[in-house]
């Protein structure tokens, strides 16, 4: 039931930011997509705590990991087989270049790339979310925030 409501509110959100992002009357597009990735992160958040989280970075503007995060999803896909993990998350972000909207996409693809390699590795269902740029201080620029966050639960 939660995840139909939580499908049901990325959706509404998602469209919401696509209509403002078309809006006439100088609406700020990056305040819509700021709250879509605020509230798509507290979402997943609140569901069900994770029992491994393991952070991987993207090379600039691509769905490629850096060489670094291809041993740390190694790792993750090794715990994924060792452990029997069952159900996993994923929230993929972008730093700030490009427009909100590709951002948002480029988020997208970032997250589905990791999907298929959780699910090629056994993990039964993997959501996803796309949280466009990353919105933390700390993480606003640069590699930190060409970030994929996966929490693997039992």
């Amino acid at each position: 039931m939660k995840i139909k409501a939580l499908v049901a509110a990325t959706g509404m959100l998602a469209l919401l930011g696509a209509c403002d992002t078309m809006s006439e009357y100088g609406g700020k597009v990056s305040d819509s997509m700021s709250e879509f990735g605020s509230t798509v992160k507290s979402a997943f958040s609140s569901d069900q705590a994770a029992d491994q989280k393991y952070v991987v970075y993207f090379k600039s503007n691509s769905t490629a990991l850096t060489e670094t995060s291809e041993s740390t999803l190694s790792q993750a896909l090794s715990a994924i087989q060792q452990d029997k993990v069952g159900k996993a998350r994923v929230v993929a972000y972008t730093d700030s270049r490009g427009s909100p909207r590709y951002n948002q996409q480029l988020s997208m693809r970032r997250a589905e790339s990791i999907k298929q390699k959780l699910s090629t590795a056994g993990v039964g269902s993997v959501e996803v979310a796309g949280a466009g740029e990353a919105q933390d201080s700390d993480a606003a620029t640069g590699e930190n925030a060409r970030r994929a966050e996966i929490y693997l639960m039992k």
